[in-house]
């Protein structure tokens, strides 16, 4: 079991992105101070990469960001969707859809809410130096025979996680989605992936790792039976137990504690067909000092929308 821990992306860690800000093209406009506003109209900050929409009509030269009895948080800019914490709130742009950044030190990445034909990632030591990882496939699910392949839909693949990159203080990454259409990404996670078990000679997940689907969705049943359902955001809970040394337990239990309140990509396992165990989310834990030589650690993750 690792975790990943997210580095916090700010502006001078983009260098570029193939989706302006604001976005046009996504009918994105820009605050003016003074400008009269009616209810229901939006506009970005480009210093808090988010939309605003107004709540009462009229105008102001106070940022959204600080008028709230006018304007309320909307979303982010599309632009800055695949940093806000969020899954399903994508970055679309035409493609090729392309970041190039440089978040500091990391040793791996994780991405979810992808949708596209194809994925390259690379990570250079430094802007224009030497290729230290490159990744490029498709965004399909590896076919399991040839009746699947023949017959079924092909299965989109939505979630990747890349590990084992050296880091560097000036590593740059530039990561490309290809798609027929628009290419889109719900969130690029950068960071630190620790182990649960340190450097402990064994351990790791144990068999019987849960991955469960939770719907928002609103269903409302009539006296008549009759049904009615209001579609809204799913996410992934998962639960899974780590078998690690005793002498291990409080290394562990420190690393849970260290990220209770922080969004992290909780990797059971990071094995083919094994996806589902790769949720983005909240974690916490439980720590079972079961004997003198062994603990088991069991942790809950409740996943992000």
């Amino acid at each position: 079991m690792n975790v990943l821990v997210p580095i916090s992306i700010i502006d001078v860690m983009v260098d570029s992105s193939t989706i302006a800000e604001p976005d046009t093209g996504a009918g994105e406009v820009a605050w003016v101070s003074g400008a009269t506003y009616a209810v229901g109209d939006k506009a970005i900050r480009t210093t808090t990469h988010r939309i605003y929409k107004r709540a009462v009509a009229g105008a102001g030269t106070t940022p959204p960001e600080d008028d709230t009895d006018n304007w309320t948080d909307f979303a982010p800019t599309n632009k800055w969707a695949a940093f806000d914490k969020e899954v399903s709130t994508q970055s679309v742009g035409a493609s090729p859809l392309t970041y190039v950044m440089q978040p500091g030190f990391f040793n791996a990445i994780s991405m979810y809410g992808l949708e596209g034909e194809d994925l390259t990632v690379t990570v250079k030591d430094e802007p224009g130096g030497t290729t230290i990882f490159v990744w490029t496939e498709p965004l399909i699910e590896p076919v399991p025979d040839w009746y699947e392949w023949l017959f079924s839909p092909i299965q989109a693949r939505s979630k990747v996680v890349f590990t084992d990159i050296l880091p560097y203080p000036e590593a740059e990454v530039t990561i490309t989605i290809t798609s027929g259409a628009n290419a889109k990404c719900g969130l690029i996670n950068i960071g630190d992936l620790r182990p649960l078990i340190g450097g402990a000679e064994w351990g790791g997940t144990l068999a019987g790792a849960k991955a469960e689907p939770v719907s928002f969705s609103y269903i409302k049943t009539e006296l008549d039976g009759t049904t009615r359902i209001v579609r809204r955001r799913s996410a992934t809970d998962m639960t899974a137990s780590i078998a690690m040394p005793r002498a291990s337990a409080d290394y562990a239990l420190a690393s849970v504690q260290e990220v209770l309140d922080i969004p992290c990509s909780w990797i059971a396992t990071n094995s083919y067909g094994f996806q589902g165990l790769n949720v983005f989310g909240r974690g916490s834990g439980s720590m079972s000092y079961d004997s003198f030589n062994t603990a088991t650690l069991n942790i809950n993750v409740k996943g992000l929308v």
